[in-house]
């Protein structure tokens, strides 16, 4: 039978050290550009974010909500200290070039015999589209605001499954709401 002696140090200093010699086993270097965004991530704040002109930010955050109901969304959160809107939408994802594919496929594997042919239960269905815009005063200048929308989406099977979760980083759609949001603060501050 083995006995230990007990030990003289106080819990403290076991626990001290049983600290440090953990941290040492885990140290691991950092690659030197850890912290360094891809040069894309500029772009795509770049294609995100607008200047607006307005004599209150509560009259973008109102243009925000008329443009995205326009747009069929519904409103999620308006956190109206930080500036900040959510909104979302179901919407149909159907490919008829997915669904013909598809279909083929299950027709080929019936032929063939096969069962459980059922390629088409893997049809993209449904997207739920969720945009978050931020309205911020600016610093340099009194009167403007810099507005930044982001979009993602999930797009889901005919069984809901998860089949794509992705960023929306269509230019165009980015202009086009800016667009939209221009001409509605536009209508918000002239009929005031």
């Amino acid at each position: 039978m083995v006995r230990f002696a007990p030990t003289s140090l106080p819990a403290g200093s076991i626990l001290l050290l049983a600290a440090v010699m953990g941290a040492a086993g885990c140290a691991t270097s950092i690659p030197e550009d850890a912290l360094r965004l891809p040069e894309s991530t500029l772009e795509i704040r770049a294609m995100q974010t607008r200047m607006f002109e307005a004599p209150a930010e509560s009259d973008i955050l109102i243009a925000t909500i008329a443009v995205l109901q326009d747009m069929e969304f519904n409103i999620d959160r308006i956190e109206k200290p930080l500036g900040v809107i959510t909104a979302s939408k179901v919407s149909d994802a159907d490919s008829k070039s997915e669904k013909t594919g598809l279909l083929f496929l299950d027709i080929l594997c019936a032929a063939g015999g096969g069962s459980g042919c059922d390629a088409s239960s893997t049809a993209q269905d449904e997207q739920a589209i969720t945009m978050t815009i931020t309205v911020l005063p600016s610093l340099a200048r009194s009167g403007e605001f810099t507005v930044r929308v982001t979009m993602q989406r999930v797009i889901y099977d005919k069984m809901d499954r998860i089949r794509v979760l992705e960023r929306i980083d269509q230019p165009t759609i980015y202009e086009d709401i800016f667009d939209n949001l221009r001409k509605s603060l536009f209508l918000q501050v002239s009929s005031q």
